[in-house]
């Protein structure tokens, strides 16, 4: 009778432990800019704002780049050149080392598009209004809230 009763609690227990384990999120959480332009990181936290018309603002709401209309992240204290966003959301960032690197957008799907870097993995969940700027909104978002300089041009 006792061996009856452990085997029972112990497919119980197991049970319960297999449905937990499915519930569980397997993704892992991104940064994202909802319907509005708001942007937060990863863990939820706003660090700032994008515009329909390309302007990026801290979550203070001071202006810290704009893209004008050839595409060209621009730093609204000096004017140079961060980078360059493309009509299909592609982003082309300098880095200090000299070199380039970019982060590429999907299709829309259900009016959200996942912007991936070169290795293919997501960076960024970004509502389709702002596909164009989203990628360059959080990386010079994201190299301002870590005090680190972008190559100008």
């Amino acid at each position: 009778m006792k061996k009856l009763i452990f085997l029972f609690a112990l497919a119980v227990v197991t049970l319960t432990a297999t449905q937990n384990s499915y519930a569980q999120n397997y993704k892992m959480p991104v940064p994202s800019i909802d319907a509005k332009g708001k942007i937060t990181d990863a863990k939820g936290k706003h660090i700032g704002w994008v515009t329909s018309d390309g302007i990026i603002k801290d979550a203070a709401g001071v202006k810290i780049a704009h893209i004008d209309n050839a595409g060209n992240a621009l730093d609204a204290a000096t004017g140079k050149n961060l980078g360059k966003a493309s009509k299909n959301g592609t982003y082309l960032y300098h880095v200090n080392s000299g070199e380039t690197d970019s982060l590429t957008i999907s299709v829309p799907m259900n009016g959200i598009c996942e912007v991936k870097d070169k290795d293919g993995k997501t960076v960024l969940s970004v509502h389709e209004n702002y596909k164009q700027y989203g990628a360059c909104a959080l990386h010079c978002l994201q190299m301002k809230n870590e005090h680190k300089n972008m190559k100008m041009k």
